[in-house]
């Protein structure tokens, strides 16, 4: 029986990360490079943030965002979030003066 309740109470360890993460249905942040959620992406979760440095692929090629429900992206003009700033928190079809601009940003989340 003791056995038994250390299973389940490991179980429930591994598995509450992956109930958390299935309730949402997808990355807490993503970043595509093409308007309209097309093309390649970066997905992000809560607390991930990226640097793009010049050269870099992704380097001021994000066309559209989508944040899920409670979350913010905070994108920056210039890597090691500097520069100007812009703060999404929901779809971003297309970014219209932020298009192909963003250098750096970071994904936070309420309740993820």
């Amino acid at each position: 029986m003791k056995r038994l309740v250390t299973l389940a109470a490991f179980a429930s360890i591994i598995f509450t990360g992956s109930a958390i993460a299935q309730s949402y249905g997808g990355p807490a942040c993503a970043m595509f490079e093409d308007i309209n959620f097309r093309g390649r992406s970066i997905e992000m979760e809560p607390g991930d943030s990226v640097n793009f440095r010049g050269g870099q692929f992704w380097n001021d090629r994000v066309s559209s965002i989508y944040v899920s429900r409670g979350c913010t992206l905070v994108a920056y003009e210039d890597s090691g979030m500097q520069g100007r700033s812009i703060e999404v928190q929901r779809r971003a079809r297309s970014l219209g003066g932020w298009n192909d601009r963003i250098s750096s940003a970071e994904c936070t989340c309420d309740e993820y």
